[in-house]
């Protein structure tokens, strides 16, 4: 008979829990580029086998697994592509109908990829009805990622890195909706976050240069 721990928690190639709870992680990466978009994969299993749904996977606890480490995992092996800093947890969904094959908790993360990363779409394409209810949790992570950016160190760390420009702010602010230039000042000055450098950083080749703000 199976330990408490592996019936609830591990899984074989092909099988889904028949009783228990199960904990996933589902990661919504945005690209770090000056037109942040949302990567999406199109599912290679049963169930909904070729839809498109956010990264996402089951939380191998019984490895001792971290929700990073997990998150760094899906990303590598369902989206090709590998994390361009940490994560920030920004939701936990609990609905037991979200998932058909049995009851799963899902832990969604934010995080940053790099600009190439495939799969991206800009986030005014996120489909509607995805499976898994990945709709709502793609549009209602990005509408947290709003209220935290600039106030919650861990979701800002996570999305602005170390160093973060007014350019970089900016783009990632109008992920949530159109963000002025003076809008975003505003924000990043009156953060306590970060501080002014005298240190310049050039977004683009054809950019101007701008302050470099160091995370403190």
């Amino acid at each position: 008979m199976r330990s408490m721990t592996e019936s609830n928690l591990a899984v074989r190639p092909g099988d889904h829990p028949v009783h228990g709870t199960w904990l996933s992680v589902d990661v919504v990466a945005l690209t770090d580029d000056p037109e942040p978009k949302i990567v999406l994969i199109e599912r290679a299993g049963a169930p909904h086998k070729g839809e498109t749904t956010l990264p996402g996977g089951l939380l191998a606890a019984w490895d001792g697994e971290t929700v990073e480490q997990c998150a760094q995992r899906i990303m590598r092996d369902k989206a090709g592509t590998e994390l361009t800093g940490g994560v920030a947890v920004v939701d936990v969904i609990s609905d037991p109908d979200r998932d058909e094959r049995g009851h799963t908790v899902s832990i969604v993360v934010v995080a940053r990829v790099p600009a190439e990363a495939t799969g991206a779409v800009p986030v005014t394409q996120i489909p509607e009805a995805m499976p898994f209810g990945h709709t709502t949790i793609a549009r209602s992570a990005i509408r947290r990622l709003e209220e935290r950016l600039l106030v919650d160190p861990d979701t800002t760390r996570a999305m602005l890195g170390d160093e973060t420009t007014l350019a970089q702010v900016r783009a990632l602010l109008s992920v949530c909706g159109p963000t002025t230039a003076g809008a975003a000042r505003k924000r990043l000055d009156r953060s306590p976050l970060y501080r002014r450098t005298d240190k310049l950083r050039k977004p683009a080749p054809t950019g101007r240069p701008g302050h470099v703000y160091r995370f403190t």
